[in-house]
């Protein structure tokens, strides 16, 4: 016994070394999962002894991923075919054509041979069975399998057919085992090297034996054409069972080792992804590798154009983390517009890592991705539903990362996480606040001791800066009545045409329909929510903070008890010369100085609005000034309203 262990450990040690000959593999890649998968549903329709089951109704063929490859992947498919179905008797010539088979696939990797030629394979049985399989409710089916000589009762080779069904059931077990450790990250976690030798050394024997069984498959073609034959389509039939058992207890051990080494992989790279910020990088390319290397290589893009993790070598990433579905539409196209629309932009860029709510991704959730992956500037995983599961578990467990929010993580070019969430601050100052770190932004907010204009509306509005820079006054209007928001435009229509040049926005949250105005409403008020939630960071209950007292009043505002409110100013005041009025009280002044009529004319409108709040004088008084000085407004000293004009002769 165990001298025929011997010749047999032998004899593998042969073929392993042979194999590994014919091994040149150039860099060509194929997505090997994703194509065993449609093998295996195809092969499993085709040899289903029930043909009443329905037809699958997708074809995901057309979806498979081969990326620098000189050859297409029906070409491959096709070109190993022809090779296979060459007729062979005897072992030694199997053997031979495994070997050549093995020189013609040498520049893939281990798991793209099997699966390609898992391909061959069910290419060949589907078209061989699927006549058969449509045969009893489809004639033309029917008469294209008479032609071929395919024998339409199964009955007489039922052994043979459920044979062929477990050899090749275990022939995708193996390969799935076989696809699993050449996705494993080895680079990323070093194991122990007496486990990886032993593992991948079984790897490519199971190779040999995978590319083997499914050719011998290919040579039983003939019994089953020839109906006559039953007895040797029996011995057939043995064969395949021999080989089935064989590969059986080949995959009982394999899985094993495939396990032992991803799980010891799992443990060595989470633990790594938990000293991200203790240990020293040169740049962040050891840990961009580490987030998206851990599987097939996982590639980058940017619309339809790849994008190699040492692109973004030397640049600060905002690693936004969301549900496929993104922000709101509008939110999401703002967060972009408040970074790439900013100087410091060549220095940043925007790397989406989509998280689905479960463990598995829907077609749903492909579809929506693919579509915004590929109308978005930003970098985005290629595949994001090959994430390493370790990768998504540490960024819901060890990150603040809640599913169904969004959330945006800086990364310095040292490969260092400076901030656990940005969002707010780029929601806020967008590229303003590069490279957005926790220092930075306690540097903003000493620049900004109040709740301008400037930091409500810069970015949102696409008229602000420009009336800045022209010096228009601006008027900031919210409430949730329209009566009320109506009276207001046409009492500021009626001081616009009196000569009052100002600015009304309606920033009222009651608004729903799509355009504009609601763009900027939803933008304005996801400002305010992110000054507070950056404000309540920072605030000591010692010390009260002005901005988190204005924001919180106009987030909390009570619509009940006062009609709404309005915020007079201009994008470069000072705090003291912006004006906050609130319901009644803005109705009863502009309509004041509607009566002011003329007399008011060369007035500023938040002048104007604040003098309407002092009450008239008592008595009447005259002012005297020269005709050519009659021109200017002249306001009475103690009430300070415009006073009426009159002209006196002496």
């Amino acid at each position: 016994m165990n001298s025929t262990r011997s010749i047999s450990s032998l004899n593998e040690d042969i073929i392993v070394e042979q194999i590994l000959r014919t091994h040149d593999p150039d860099g060509r890649w194929i997505d090997s999962k994703t194509l065993l998968q449609e093998v295996e549903a195809i092969l499993s329709f085709v040899l289903e002894t029930d043909v009443s089951k329905p037809l699958p109704t997708e074809n995901c063929m057309t979806n498979i991923e081969v990326f620098d490859s000189k050859e297409t992947l029906p070409y491959a498919i096709s070109r190993i075919s022809v090779q296979m179905l060459c007729p062979c008797t005897g072992e030694n010539e199997i053997h031979t054509r495994t070997m050549f088979l093995f020189d013609l696939l040498k520049e893939y990797r281990w798991d793209a041979k099997a699966v390609l030629v898992l391909g061959a394979l069910a290419a060949t049985y589907g078209g061989l069975l699927l006549p058969i399989h449509l045969g009893s409710n489809d004639p033309v089916a029917a008469s294209i399998a008479t032609l071929n000589q395919l024998p339409m009762e199964r009955t007489k080779f039922r052994p043979w057919l459920n044979s062929l069904s477990l050899l090749i059931k275990v022939l995708v077990d193996v390969t799935k085992c076989i696809t699993e450790f050449e996705r494993l990250p080895f680079k990323q976690a070093k194991l122990d090297s007496n486990l990886v030798g032993e593992t991948m050394s079984k790897i490519r024997l199971a190779t040999y034996w995978v590319v083997k069984s499914a050719l011998a498959c290919l040579q039983q073609i003939p019994y089953f054409k020839q109906p006559q034959q039953a007895t040797e389509s029996r011995s057939a039939a043995g064969e395949i069972s021999s080989l089935g058992y064989q590969l059986r207890s080949m995959h009982t051990g394999l899985s094993k080792q495939v396990e032992e080494c991803s799980t010891q992989i799992e443990e060595k790279i989470y633990q790594r992804l938990r000293n991200i910020n203790t240990e020293t990088h040169q740049d962040n390319q050891e840990v961009l590798q580490l987030l998206f290397s851990l599987q097939d290589d996982l590639r980058l893009q940017q619309y339809s154009r790849q994008v190699a993790i040492t692109d973004l070598k030397e640049k600060v990433i905002l690693l936004l983390l969301s549900k496929p579905e993104l922000l709101p539409t509008e939110p999401f196209h703002f967060l972009l517009q408040q970074l790439y629309d900013h100087p410091s932009n060549t220095n940043t860029e925007i790397l989406w890592i989509p998280i689905p709510t479960s463990q598995k991704w829907t077609e749903e959730e492909k579809q929506t991705f693919n579509f915004s992956s590929n109308s978005l500037p930003c970098i985005s995983v290629k595949r994001p539903w090959l994430m390493s599961s370790t990768v998504l578990n540490f960024l819901r467990t060890e990150w603040p990362y809640r599913d169904g929010e969004t959330m945006v993580a800086v990364m310095d070019t040292n490969g260092k996480v400076v901030n656990m969430n940005a969002m707010d601050m780029v929601l806020i100052w967008g590229g303003k606040a590069y490279p957005f770190t926790a220092s930075k932004e306690d540097e903003l907010w000493e620049e900004d001791h109040t709740l301008s204009l400037q930091l409500m509306l810069d970015g949102i509005h696409p008229e602000f800066n420009t009336w800045v820079k022209q010096g228009r006054e601006i008027c900031l209007l919210g409430s949730d009545d329209s009566n009320w928001v109506d009276e207001i435009k046409s009492l500021a229509r009626k001081l616009q045409n009196l000569g009052f040049e100002f600015e009304l926005i309606d920033l009222s949250k009651r608004t729903v329909d799509s355009t504009e105005e609601s763009s900027i409403q939803e933008l304005f008020w996801l400002r305010l929510e992110s000054v507070k939630r950056s404000k309540l960071k920072r605030i000591e209950s010692s010390n009260p903070d002005r901005v988190f007292e204005e924001v919180t009043e106009l987030l909390e505002f009570d619509y009940g008890e006062h009609k709404g409110w309005a915020v007079i100013g201009n994008g470069s005041t000072a705090e003291k010369e912006k004006e906050k009025i609130v319901g009644k009280k803005l109705t009863e002044r502009m309509r004041r100085i509607v009566r002011w009529g003329e007399h008011a004319a060369g007035m500023s409108f938040a002048e104007a609005i604040r003098i309407a709040e002092e009450e008239p004088c008592e008595e009447s008084h005259t002012v005297v000034v020269p005709f050519e000085e009659g021109s200017r407004v002249v306001t009475c000293e103690k009430c300070r309203r415009p006073m009426k004009k009159f002209v006196a002769y002496q």
